[in-house]
């Protein structure tokens, strides 16, 4: 899924399935431990793509020289109980994949099956690159073209939550930009059903995810905070697992350059507490200044929640110029002595609600705890290297966080 690679490719090596080596583009049976090299009858593997703790990404050609990606579920597991959900994970994304079907910033899928009792899904190949590779190279993004990403993939993860699905993963990784310089989200791998209320299996990214996801707890607004945390990575190039749990400083005070107004939505969007944030990531849509080709107004938006307003501006019709009357003299208007002026009603606002710093103290303290206790109970569902670096990580938070509440005050 990467760039530099050509739309119908002749494989100069084709890769065993099982162990991996190297063999003739022309074999049929691997010459190193003689397993079937074509997997389904019809692809075969010409490079890895990317390996993680759940699965790895393959790239593919059938026999006309098309590019796929295949991408086979790691069966790792230790007991069958992990195993069937994993398996029963694998099947989902197939489904979802299909159900979401025609959208054009989604991956087109083909088809699903098994091959000595491994699980596949062949998928669209995404001719591009993800945007952590290309963090890599280049700290930040100008804000323009953030913005214009964040319009696209609102719009995926509202056609998402329209048909009663939760993403889960938003983050920089799972964002592929194509060589035409459109987006393609992937990997729909922990997506589930939107159930209000129901905890489900503990899966996300730490720095992406937000609190209640810890929780086994996931709404809509839960995608409106992993999005605005990856628009702040994009914007200010600060990566949010290299820093403390839900931190997340406003994006002018770390680049000044940013707009209040995209500041400002990315302030309320990443919100600790679900009713804080936006309601709909339509909301969050609008509060974002993005330009658009049918010049949609935007506006500052209210930091107190409101009614959502529409995203699209309704089409005025041009008026119909009318004659010029001849010019007047304007007769001089006397004020009555009854009419007094009388000042205008200023608007009552809703004062805000200002927290103390030891409602913030314990919230921090019950977030940490949050993720520790979600790391403990979905550990298997990480892969055993990020499970321990992130343990350490809140181990460190937590120890810190109480050697300052030890100090005495000045």
């Amino acid at each position: 899924m990467f760039a530099n690679v050509e739309r119908r490719s002749v494989a100069e090596k084709i890769l065993c399935p099982i162990c991996r080596s190297a063999n003739r583009p022309d074999a049929r049976f691997c010459q190193q431990c003689g397993n079937d090299v074509l997997l389904d009858g019809i692809y075969r593997i010409t490079r890895v793509i990317k390996e993680g703790g759940m699965g790895v990404l393959y790239q593919a050609v059938d026999e006309d020289g098309e590019v796929y990606a295949v991408k086979e579920m790691h069966d790792r597991f230790t007991n069958a109980e992990d195993r069937q959900e994993g398996i029963e994970h694998f099947i989902d994304e197939a489904k979802l994949l299909r159900t979401l079907r025609g959208h054009p910033n989604i991956p087109r899928v083909y088809r699903s099956f098994i091959d000595e009792g491994r699980y596949y899904l062949s998928m669209e190949f995404i001719f591009g690159e993800d945007l952590e590779d290309i963090l890599k190279r280049q700290k930040r993004f100008p804000e323009p073209q953030v913005l214009q990403w964040a319009d696209r993939l609102c719009d995926v993860l509202e056609f998402m939550h329209a048909h009663g699905l939760i993403y889960r993963d938003m983050k920089p990784s799972n964002v592929m930009i194509t060589q035409d310089g459109n987006i393609k989200v992937v990997d729909f791998g922990i997506a589930k059903l939107l159930q209000p209320g129901q905890r489900g299996t503990i899966l996300g990214t730490p720095g992406y995810a937000p609190p209640e996801q810890y929780q086994g707890l996931t709404t809509p607004q839960s995608d409106v905070y992993a999005l605005a945390a990856t628009l702040h990575h994009l914007l200010t190039g600060r990566d949010p697992r290299d820093e403390p749990p839900f931190s997340f400083p406003p994006a002018r005070q770390l680049r000044p350059d940013i707009s209040v107004q995209t500041s400002q939505a990315l302030e309320r969007a990443l919100q600790m507490e679900v009713g804080d944030r936006f309601p709909t990531v339509s909301a969050f849509r609008a509060a974002l200044p993005i330009p658009t080709g049918e010049q949609r107004p935007t506006r500052l938006f209210d930091p107190q929640p409101r009614a959502e307003q529409s995203r699209r501006a309704q089409p005025v019709p041009a008026p119909r110029p009318q004659p010029t009357p001849p010019r007047q003299r304007p007769a001089p208007v006397r004020p009555h002595p009854a009419q007094a002026r009388q000042p205008a009603a200023q608007p009552q606002t809703q004062p805000r609600r200002r927290r103390g710093g030891l409602g913030r103290a314990v919230r921090r303290l019950v977030a940490t705890a949050a993720i520790a206790t979600g790391l403990y109970f979905g550990a298997l569902e990480y892969a055993p290297e990020t499970v321990a670096a992130v343990q350490d990580y809140v181990t460190t938070t937590v120890q810190e966080y109480l050697g300052e509440q030890a100090q005495p005050a000045p």
